[in-house]
């Protein structure tokens, strides 16, 4: 199997190649399948690996990674491709294949990630076109495959040219000297009437198109789940009550971000504690800090809750511990880092930390700006081109993967070790009479979760009970009431259930007690019957 590439973005067929090979040398742990082809005709791929000597995926607790929601955030790929590795290669993760299973969605957004990587253009997740009346619309115009930036001088031009790198523009300030400029997308613009430029699309994000706390807005799309690629992968976890933890890798400023409605007080605080545990872990094991939303920003900003996200899916839907892992950008590329980042007021972010993100990039010889060029716009007239590369990563320097990724994966390790997991104790029979029999058992969970992992999250059809049933010899007889005992939920580390069934068998005969729920996987014990 090919080793992870640090040095670029993986490319859509790059990607496809790395998981088909992979799955070849792999057939018997790693299965490769489509959820859903996009609007551009591209596979949504989901890689599942377990060890299959122990059972199905699905008979298994699961741990689901997700990558690659928003176009320019291509390193959560990569972070998706090195788990998927490292599970394949590394022996020491064996044993948990045999008791998890992994379902990976290295890149949830393959069309959107594919324009970002090639074109080095802004994109959230999906451009939907408008018909607005002087609406530009994206375009390569000169040539050189990719979407840059397009300027002219104008006295009224609201930017002009960094004092002190004079490659990017900043914004004016009272007294400045210019030369200023007007900027915009390289791209056409439609019904052009001379009079100012707006978006000639619509900005879509995938992370505001989930329906848990889902609300109308100008990037949620039109109603929850309408993008194919996040129905897909909301199907698909719906589908999967095995799910019981996972992570939403993305670039944003380098952080772990735990779940944080408009107050903690809105969650149940067993579950809280459990957030805050975790993360703290999360925290020490990447080096990223622990932070929620409403801390992920200015220090001074009251920061509104987001909605549609992955993540309140994941707790309020699917009832599952989950974080979203910011990677970092190009600025924690350069040194900043994000507690820098946040307390940086808005002229310093757009002159002096910008001014070393392209120092970082000048000193590895990484190319993050194009030279303005002259262009004759058809419609515009005498322009240039160029100007910062945006694209993948918000100015990411590709070698930096190779740090933080590796701790991310120590991480989804850990997480997807707490799985939990059923135990079986004390299997035995009583003979009261001949060929009537007490049996009695005990169910425990002895994983690092309770078997419904979230006491406050979750739909009712996935908060599903540990189910005990017995399987007995052609000829006995259940005589208890209750035939299939079920237990709400078992607590972490050793939370257990006493449970006790009366039977008429023959003698020398061996009875099965059989534990089961979709999170915890399956724990089986035998007794024989003596007279």
């Amino acid at each position: 199997m090919r080793e992870i590439r640090y040095e670029s973005f993986y490319r859509y067929d790059e990607m496809t190649a790395f998981l088909r090979e992979a799955a070849a040398e792999h057939p018997e742990r790693l299965t490769l399948a489509s959820l859903a082809r996009t609007p551009e005709g591209r596979e949504l791929w989901l890689a599942t690996l377990t060890d299959p000597s122990t059972g199905p995926a699905e008979s298994k607790p699961a741990y689901y990674v997700q990558a690659g929601i928003h176009a320019q955030e291509g390193a959560g790929t990569t972070a998706a491709l090195h788990l998927l590795h490292t599970l394949l290669s590394d022996a020491a993760q064996a044993g948990l294949l045999r008791r998890v299973a992994f379902y990976i969605v290295p890149r949830v957004n393959p069309d959107g990630t594919e324009y970002a990587i090639t074109a080095r253009a802004p994109i959230r997740s999906r451009l939907e076109p408008t018909d607005a009346i002087n609406g530009l619309v994206p375009q390569d115009l000169d040539g050189d495959g990719r979407v840059l930036s397009m300027r002219w001088q104008d006295p009224a031009g609201p930017f002009r040219q960094d004092d002190v790198d004079p490659r990017f523009l900043v914004r004016r300030e009272p007294g400045d000297q210019g030369p200023f400029y007007q900027v915009c997308t390289e791209g056409l613009i439609q019904d052009y009437d001379g009079s100012a430029i707006q978006a000639g699309n619509r900005s879509i994000d995938f992370n505001r198109n989930y329906a848990s706390r889902w609300e109308p807005s100008s990037v949620s799309s039109r109603y929850p789940f309408c993008e194919v690629e996040t129905r897909a992968v909301a199907e698909f976890t719906l589908s999967r009550p095995n799910i019981f933890a996972g992570v939403d890798v993305h670039c944003g400023t380098n952080a772990i971000l735990r779940l944080s409605p408009r107050a903690d007080s809105e969650l149940d605080q067993g579950d809280l504690e459990q957030i805050l545990t975790i993360g703290r872990r999360a925290e020490a094991i990447t080096g990223l800090p622990l932070l929620s939303a409403r801390e992920y920003g200015d220090s001074w900003r009251t920061h509104p809750i987001l909605p549609g996200s992955s993540q309140f899916w994941a707790y309020y839907h699917l009832g599952i511990s989950f974080y979203v892992v910011e990677l970092g950008n190009g600025f924690n590329s350069a040194g900043i880092t994000a507690r820098e980042y946040f307390a940086a007021d808005a002229r310093t972010r757009e002159t002096v930390l910008m001014r070393r993100v392209l120092a970082c990039h000048d000193q590895a010889g990484s190319e993050i700006v194009a030279p303005w060029r002259q262009f004759d716009h058809p419609q515009l007239g005498q322009v240039e081109i160029g100007g910062v590369l945006q694209g993948v990563g918000y100015y990411m320097l590709p070698s930096c993967m190779s740090a933080v990724i590796p701790r991310t994966t120590a991480f989804a390790l850990e997480h997807a070790g707490l799985h939990p997991q059923l135990q079986l104790s004390g299997v035995e029979a009583t003979a009261c009479a001949p060929g009537l029999y007490r049996l009695r058992a005990t169910v425990a969970n002895i994983g690092g979760f309770s078997t419904q992992v979230m006491r406050g999250g979750g739909v009712p059809e996935l908060r599903r009970p540990v189910r005990v049933s017995l399987e007995i010899p052609d000829g006995a007889e259940i005589l208890s009431r209750v035939r299939i005992a079920e237990v709400g939920s078992l607590a972490d580390r050793g939370g257990s259930a006493k449970l006790e069934w009366f039977l008429r068998a023959p003698a020398g005969s061996t009875v099965a007690v059989v534990a089961h729920q979709p999170r915890a996987g399956m724990a089986r014990g035998e007794v024989r019957l003596t007279a």
